[in-house]
């Protein structure tokens, strides 16, 4: 394969587990970008690799069947296949900055195609790559390698921050640490992880005057581990213009005129007791072209979005759109990519100090979420260790810690 790709490299990895934390599993075969310098002593790493490709011995292994009423087969063995190979992707999209992620299993002659995002996967039918004339699963990596990075799925709106860039998030957490035996302060340094091991990104959004604005970040504080929904992470990030640093979410919205925006309802929440430091939010938007694909899987008339007629449009799932030709249980729901920037930053809820503190974060929550009427409410989401955040407050203050609570708390007071 490797003499006839000129930006992809493959890599056996079977016996490399990865070193990242929560990811320390090992696809059969991984592809890297050519440029990236890859030990061949560790080779798995879910930070970079493009795809991957999974090998089963047997025909029976094929998690999949080519009927309408039972796409997906209920058997143990299979089950497992389908579980390990979601397992991969999701850690690929836990890593990276992603908007999908494509992947191949090998299952004794045939092979498929799967196509991810947080709406679900998309699989191909079974490819026959054993027979002397089928040549649609090399096309495929043929194709694959002359793809760039955004239409290979890496989110384009996220690059890797500069030396100096990340030289100054380096010191703008040192500059907020200073001195202070703050033990959440502290756990700044160790939150966002070492250079090495979590290189610093740079992500742009588009803020409240409508123009780019870009933040400096390094691991997120919190990450979800499903391979489908919201899928939220939150960063402590650094202003690239400013160097102050703020906290930074990043996750997938529904795709439904009825929801609103983070945003819309932070606006009317704006001067209520207990509520977060919100600053802007902002769809993020397309700008490679993408196939814009309807309902059923059709491609709509006018092909493209992106920048086509020099409007940019969000960034979509579209496995939803694929659903209703295999009859599902249930409607599939789409989603869109979506980020928000809070002026505070914010560290995980479970490092809250005491049982006194964590009733008081509740407290303050219960506070916070009157402030609207039953009808302006938005619906809200149960409260976990991953949807609050803590801001270290004055030690003096009865409110030392307060909580930022998806769209509703608001932090201490800054230091």
């Amino acid at each position: 394969m490797n003499p006839h790709c000129g930006s992809i490299t493959a890599y056996n990895s079977s016996n490399d587990p990865g070193l990242e934390i929560d990811a320390r599993y090992k696809p059969d075969i991984v592809f890297y970008d050519s440029t990236k310098n890859i030990s061949e002593g560790r080779v798995t790493s879910f930070q970079q690799m493009e795809l991957f490709v999974e090998f089963k011995r047997e025909a029976t292994s094929d998690p999949f069947a080519d009927t309408k009423e039972q796409f997906h087969k209920l058997f143990s063995t299979t089950c497992a296949t389908r579980g390990q190979m979601t397992l991969y992707s999701t850690r690929m999209q836990m890593y990276q900055f992603r908007t999908c992620v494509f992947s191949v299993g090998i299952f004794g002659k045939v092979a498929r195609l799967f196509r991810w995002d947080r709406a679900g996967a998309i699989v191909s039918a079974p490819i026959d790559y054993s027979a002397e004339d089928n040549h649609e699963l090399a096309e495929f990596f043929y194709r694959f390698d002359l793809m760039d990075s955004a239409r290979r799925g890496w989110d384009p709106t996220v690059c890797d921050a500069t030396p100096e860039e990340a030289a100054a998030f380096t010191q703008a957490i040192q500059t907020v640490v200073g001195g202070r035996n703050a033990a959440l302060l502290k756990s700044l340094i160790k939150s966002v992880g070492k250079p090495g091991e979590y290189p610093r990104k740079k992500i742009n959004v588009i803020d409240g005057a409508g123009e780019q604005a870009s933040y400096i970040v390094g691991r997120s504080s919190v990450t979800a581990k499903s391979p489908t929904g919201r899928a939220t992470r939150g960063f402590v990030a650094m202003d690239a213009k400013t160097k102050k640093l703020v906290f930074l979410k990043d996750s997938w919205r529904l795709d439904m005129k009825e929801v609103k925006s983070e945003d819309h309802w932070y606006k009317r929440l704006k001067g209520g007791e207990y509520i977060a430091a919100f600053s802007h939010g902002a769809d993020v938007g397309c700008v490679k072209d993408v196939r814009n694909v309807g309902q059923g899987g059709k491609v709509k008339k006018g092909g493209n979005v992106g920048n086509a007629g020099g409007k940019v449009r969000p960034q979509r799932t579209i496995t939803q759109n694929y659903s209703e030709k295999y009859g599902t249980l249930q409607r599939m729901m789409g989603y869109i990519h979506y980020r928000t920037v809070q002026s505070e930053f914010y560290v995980p809820l479970k490092m809250f100090k005491d049982s006194k503190n964590l009733t008081q974060i509740m407290h303050d929550i219960v506070r916070g979420k009157p402030f609207l009427s039953a009808a302006q409410r938005p619906t809200s989401h149960p409260i976990f260790s991953n949807t609050v955040h803590l801001r270290e407050g004055d030690p003096s203050s009865r409110h030392q810690r307060r909580e930022h609570y998806d769209r509703y708390g608001r932090p201490g007071s800054p230091h």
